[in-house]
């Protein structure tokens, strides 16, 4: 499948097929003069139009899906890979019930909907109530994904936060002209680390252990 920044062409392209005839005559394509550049650059484009031409002629490149994805953007990346610059084209996705996303959100609808129809195992299935299912079920996929991202960053957040609290005392700490105010407190008993000894004391020694 090409990349991004990569151009489907039916019938191949030119630039790279007259870099492979230049190879195979043991030319450099990298160091080839304008003359042999422009000859096989003109054997390949007649080669690439008439292929070009052919492929269109059948209808132009099929995409063949194998399952659906979770997400229907992907699917739709999968189907815009056909018909590019202008060239027919054309998908078709084929499904099982027993794949995961239609296993866990749609098999158990589908399968009562063939029931009820009185359709057996191993039958094609062709119907737009089916592919509505197949929809739902992406809808509840990507509900579910949204959630769980949102869930994270919310955790994320509460780390930050912490990490917030921790580097702004570790800053104070070391910026404090008088670092001992800021452990003990002026008055006396204010500061961090006299409220962190505190409450360290009161959670692991017996109170009677202390005034």
């Amino acid at each position: 499948m090409a990349g991004r920044g990569t151009d489907i062409l039916l019938g191949g392209n030119p630039d790279f097929m007259a870099r492979e005839f230049l190879k195979s005559e043991e030319i450099d394509p990298d160091e080839v003069t304008e003359e042999q550049w422009s000859r096989a650059f003109a054997s390949a484009k007649r080669i690439v139009e008439a292929e070009h031409k052919e492929v269109v002629g059948i209808g132009g490149l099929h995409i063949v899906g194998t399952e659906r994805h979770e997400s229907r953007r992907i699917d739709n990346q999968l189907r815009g890979r056909a018909g590019r610059q202008g060239d027919p084209g054309s998908s078709r996705f084929f499904l099982s019930l027993e794949d995961d996303l239609m296993r866990i959100f749609a098999g158990d609808k589908v399968k009562a909907l063939m029931q009820r129809l009185g359709m057996e195992q191993g039958v094609a299935i062709e119907s737009k109530m089916v592919s509505k299912r197949i929809a739902s079920a992406q809808k509840s996929v990507e509900g579910r994904n949204f959630e769980q991202r949102k869930h994270l960053l919310e955790y994320d957040d509460v780390m930050n936060k912490q990490r917030e609290t921790i580097y702004g005392l570790r800053r104070q700490l070391m910026e404090e002209p008088d670092q001992r105010d800021y452990l003990l407190g002026d008055p006396p008993k204010s500061g961090v680390g006299y409220d962190l000894l505190s409450n360290l004391t009161k959670q692991y020694l017996n109170p009677r252990c202390f005034p």
